[in-house]
């Protein structure tokens, strides 16, 4: 036996432990009435009745072909979510309700349509919406690393972002042609004019100063040099006449006359220093002032550049107040960035201009004429459900445009956004954080785990939240979070079955769609009869379908790939689909087949046995449930603890299953234990069972073990029992009933049928009996049966071949004996009344 499956009594799932509804359904065989004798009064259970079993209609469910449309039927939203009219109308009031805290936990098993169904109300609603606005982030030059959102008219956010890029590449160009380009030469040609002017101006001043004082003004790149002006006389000397002059061997009193014409020469030029230090100072001055002019117009051409580029800014990019602020103070921002403001003397800055100061990010746009968006989150983490950013942001103090990426709660702003809760729940981080958000109605900043990062200021949040879970984890959600009932004031609970009439007008669609929408094989009326058959099976009930629709479609593609060249399918196709299904996921019944059949798992299916009983319990390996027969077997003797639960001792009993065997104490406290103790022991155990045993679906099988033993009546072992018992002998429904049968029937059949081998079931669950054509052959030939008893006295008989016994009044005190003799209960109280004297202390 596979070690991860679970021998264990199977617990009643609410699908299958319904009270059996009085009316029939349309277009279906179902169990009739079952034939026994008039049932016993509510005050006396202990009147018992005759069981007969049942027969092979009364096991199944059969559908009558003209019940069914004649045509393919069309699959429109009505008739997909028509079995699940509650849903639905619960899913229509929370998605059209706009207050806060409405939003939606869609509760519903896998496959029962849940997301399809939120999906197409959603897009019904989302009609009704206009189109989101759209999305983009504004540089924020105080803090660059927080940009700001803001939003604009659905379809404006390109256009903006558009009128944003042209406008940094017209800065871009502004600034490059006054610090670099034409302006800048332009610039300096001119200043360079002027100050040549001026220069000269200021030399011709000095040059006259210098005449005045015999000296002549030579300029040179590191100052100024004099030279003495020559009088006219000596320039009419013939030239032998200078050269003897200049002879040093010439007459001492020209000596005398060069020496003296020196000392005038330098006296001349200091009196001339004062002049060439103020004309020092005034061309130092001209410098600065030549500086301080091209600075003054570099500034004022920047200036203006940068204000034309920004008036060239179309109106209509610009649609709201908001990014109308935005570009005014982005102006004013850049004025300061490059020392733009009128009487700064700060120096131009001639710094690059990065996209990320002027271009903002486009986070989120759509068309006008566009609807609310619905958005099915799939990657459920903090980056995928409220954005991340790229790689590469920190390389410069303005992030670049895009490196901001819009999450799914960006893109569902002012729509739908449907979560699958299993995969929100695994991840606390992103619950949480979005739990935050809805409160707050705003998408919040996340933290990253470490560093600084980009954080978006809070943008403003309106969306509808569809939370789709199953029931169990709603369920948890409701008790461990007191935050949830505040979020999601609407659920919309999905059916796990519909009614046969709601079939007959869902399943001919549901194939339909699947042939037109899925590429799949039409089926032809035979095959939709055999799938609502097949879906009674699902739903163990023979007046309900199930809403599993995936399993249909699962059982409709299996058939498809089977019929290649079929032009529709038929129910020999999709049976033989099922049988394949139930061949390739059968590995574990198998292997558990030929564990009894080896006699490695010991169940006998003849003869009679005291204290044994096969019970049956049910195991998964995920895909598969199987049933499979236990031995249950008991030992009474002296003592005073009742029944001893031995799997509940070694803990391997679940609550349920715990709960079950005190029930059945509870039963024999009612029946022999009213005036005395119940002075007897009890050990029962399942043999041959390694793993946890749950459920209380095995409580009749034990009791009627006990019973066994403390009579002495040999019980019959060709006999399977299921079924749950209340402290009053009544015997009520229990899970698993057709997977019980049908495994109980196989461990016969492997050991060959006898023809007196069948199974006890509650009344109660005739109606979920939808079981398999070898069972319903074996039943229909008299080779296997089925008994359904609704109190544990109606199984008595059939299983010790004695009668429970009618209860009498003693006529002496004495005797005590309500029982007679000759039946079942009349030999336990005996044996019991014998065990409690071996128990009382002798008397002295």
């Amino acid at each position: 036996m596979p070690s991860r499956s679970r021998p264990s009594p199977k617990s009643p799932r609410p699908r299958s432990g319904r009270a059996p509804r009085g009316a029939t359904d349309a277009g279906a065989s179902t169990s009739a009435t079952v034939r026994l004798s008039p049932p016993a009064a509510a005050a006396d259970p202990v009147v018992t009745r005759q069981v007969s079993p049942l027969g092979p209609e009364q096991c199944t469910v059969t559908v009558r072909e003209d019940a069914l449309p004649e045509g393919p039927s069309e699959l429109v939203l009505d008739l997909r979510i028509a079995p699940q009219n509650r849903a639905a109308m619960a899913l229509r009031r929370g998605l059209a309700e706009r207050a806060p805290g409405f939003n939606v936990a869609v509760v519903g098993r896998r496959g029962t349509g849940r997301t399809f169904t939120a999906v197409a109300l959603a897009r019904e609603e989302a009609r009704r919406r206009p189109a989101p606005r759209d999305l983009v982030l504004l540089v924020n030059p105080r803090w660059p690393l927080e940009p700001v959102p803001a939003f604009l008219p659905a379809g404006a956010g390109p256009a903006f972002v558009r009128a944003m890029e042209e406008l940094h590449a017209r800065l871009e160009a502004a600034v490059h042609e006054v610090f670099e380009g034409r302006v800048r030469h332009r610039l300096q040609v001119e200043i360079h004019r002027e100050q040549s002017a001026a220069e000269r101006k200021i030399h011709d001043q000095l040059s006259k100063i210098a005449a005045e004082h015999g000296l002549g003004l030579v300029a040179g790149d590191d100052g100024f040099d004099f030279v003495p002006l020559e009088d006219e006389d000596e320039d009419e000397t013939p030239g032998a006449d200078k050269a003897a002059a200049s002879d040093p061997a010439s007459d001492p009193e020209d000596s005398e006359a060069e020496a003296r014409l020196n000392r005038q020469v330098l006296d001349a030029i200091e009196a001339v220093r004062p002049h060439v230090e103020e004309t020092q100072r005034q061309l130092a001055l001209l410098e600065a002032e030549i500086q301080q002019t091209l600075l003054q117009r570099q500034r004022a051409a920047l200036r203006n550049n940068i204000a034309a580029s920004f008036a060239a800014v179309p109106e209509r990019a610009l649609p709201t107040d908001q990014v109308r602020k935005y570009s005014q103070r982005l102006h004013e921002h850049l004025q300061q960035v490059y020392h733009l403001e009128e009487g700064h003397h700060l120096p131009l800055t001639s710094v690059p201009l990065p996209p990320g100061l002027v271009v903002p990010t486009l986070l989120v746009t759509s068309r006008p004429d566009d609807v609310a968006p619905i958005i099915h989150a799939q990657n459920v983490t903090l980056s995928g459900l409220f954005g991340r950013v790229v790689a590469g942001s920190n390389d410069s103090r303005y992030p670049e445009p895009g490196t901001i990426l819009a999450g799914d709660l960006h893109r569902a702003n002012g729509g739908f956004l449907i979560i699958d809760a299993e995969a929100l729940v695994k991840r606390e981080a992103v619950y949480e954080h979005l739990k935050a958000c809805l409160l707050a109605r705003a998408i919040q900043p996340h933290e990253e785990d470490e560093g600084p990062s980009l954080r978006i200021q809070p943008v403003e949040l309106d969306v509808k939240v569809v939370l789709v879970a199953d029931p169990d984890l709603i369920h948890q959600l409701q008790e461990l979070d007191p935050e949830f009932s505040r979020l999601f004031k609407i659920r919309a609970d999905f059916e796990d079955d519909m009614s046969f009439e709601e079939g007959l007008r869902v399943y001919p669609g549901v194939a339909a769609w699947l042939a037109s929408n899925r590429g799949l094989s039409r089926c032809s009326r035979s095959a939709v009869a055999f799938l609502m058959q097949y879906g009674a099976r699902l739903a163990e009930d023979q007046h309900r379908l199930t809403t599993n629709l995936g399993l249909l479609s699962d059982l409709i593609t299996e058939a498809t790939s089977l019929a290649k060249d079929a032009d529709e399918l038929t129910e020999e196709h999709l049976r033989a689909a099922f049988r394949l299904m139930q061949d390739r996921q059968g590995q574990m019944r198998d292997r558990l087949l030929d564990l009894h059949r080896y006699g490695l798992i010991r169940v006998e299916v003849s003869g009679h046995s005291v204290g044994q009983i096969n019970g049956l319990a049910v195991v998964s390996d995920g895909f598969q449930s199987v049933g499979r027969p236990s031995r249950v077997t008991a030992v009474t003797y002296a003592g005073s603890h009742g029944p001893l639960n031995i799997e509940r001792e070694v803990e391997m009993s679940g609550p349920i299953h715990s709960k079950g065997v005190l029930i059945l104490s509870g039963y024999l406290h009612d029946r022999f234990a009213r005036d005395f103790p119940l002075s007897f022991g009890a050990s029962v155990v399942f043999e041959q069972t390694y793993t946890p045993i749950e459920g209380d679906s095995a409580s009749t099988a034990e009791l009627f073990a006990i019973l066994s033993s403390l009579s002495g009546l040999p019980a019959r072992q060709d006999i399977g029992v299921t079924g749950s018992v209340d402290q009053r002998g009544r015997v009520l429904p229990v899970g698993g009933v057709n997977e019980k049968i049908e495994g109980f029937f196989e461990v016969c059949r492997a050991h060959a049928l006898t023809g007196t081998q069948g199974v006890v079931i509650p009344e109660s669950n005739v109606r979920n009996l939808v079981l398999g054509e070898d069972v319903l052959e074996a039943i229909a030939q008299g080779r296997f049966f089925i008994w359904p008893i609704s109190t544990v006295e109606e199984g008595v008989e059939l299983i010790l071949g004695e009668p429970a016994g009618t209860p009498t009044e003693p006529e002496d005190d004495a005797a005590a004996f309500r029982y007679p003799e000759r039946t079942v209960y009349g030999r336990v109280e005996r044996r019991i009344a014998r065990l409690r004297q071996l128990a009382s202390p002798p008397r002295g």
